[in-house]
């Protein structure tokens, strides 16, 4: 079943799923299925925090997607 994500972060990014590219930074990103994984953004630079952040994603819908959010250092 396909789950939802948005990552936000204020410049526009390359957005990375277990180390894959998914999409773009403020963008609603289609997962073809739930689970654990992890999120990060493209690098360099080095300018966002946490390095990476561990999601469950599951019960998404597209109007209703898993946020994820990082700041700019």
């Amino acid at each position: 079943m396909t789950e939802y994500l948005v990552v936000k972060f204020p410049k526009p990014r390359k957005v990375l799923l277990n180390d894959n590219p998914l999409g773009n930074t403020n963008d609603l990103l289609p997962v073809d299925e739930g689970g654990k994984y992890t999120v990060s953004l493209e690098k360099p630079p080095y300018d966002f925090m946490p390095p990476e952040q561990e999601i469950d994603l599951h019960d998404t819908a597209p109007l209703n997607p898993l946020e994820v959010e990082f700041e700019e250092t």
